[in-house]
């Protein structure tokens, strides 16, 4: 069944890397390869994946960083835009110009789990 018509609560993990949390990071939300939040000035600070758990500082934390994860909706969001991460690693739109995924479900509201596709992080 399409993810779409399956509440945003189905992803297909192909990969993972465990990272130590730099920051105190939530579970299911976009992570740095800083081990902090993701941003837009790109580098350390672009998304390498999806957290599998909550983290604290020093903490081991698994990221999903292939094919698809669930994600916490920072927003409404609709199924196949693409996302990009606000300040605390939750989905929201994103544009050609800065993204990190697509949506493969869709949220009516912050804080409800959709499933992203993951990308390479895009800042044109």
């Amino acid at each position: 069944m399409p993810s779409q018509n399956n509440t945003g609560r189905q992803f297909d993990k192909r990969h993972s890397v465990t990272i130590v949390a730099m920051a105190a990071l939530a579970s299911c939300r976009f992570a740095a390869y800083d081990g902090g939040y993701p941003n837009a000035t790109g580098g350390a600070k672009d998304v390498q994946g999806v957290t599998e758990n909550a983290a604290d500082i020093g903490e081991a934390v698994a990221l999903t960083t292939s094919y698809s994860a669930l994600v916490e909706a920072g927003a409404a969001i609709a199924f196949g835009v693409l996302v990009t991460t606000d300040a605390t690693g939750r989905a929201v739109a994103g544009t050609a110009a800065d993204h990190c995924g697509r949506a493969l479900g869709a949220s009516t509201a912050a804080g409800q789990l959709i499933e992203v596709q993951l990308y390479k992080h895009v800042h044109a």
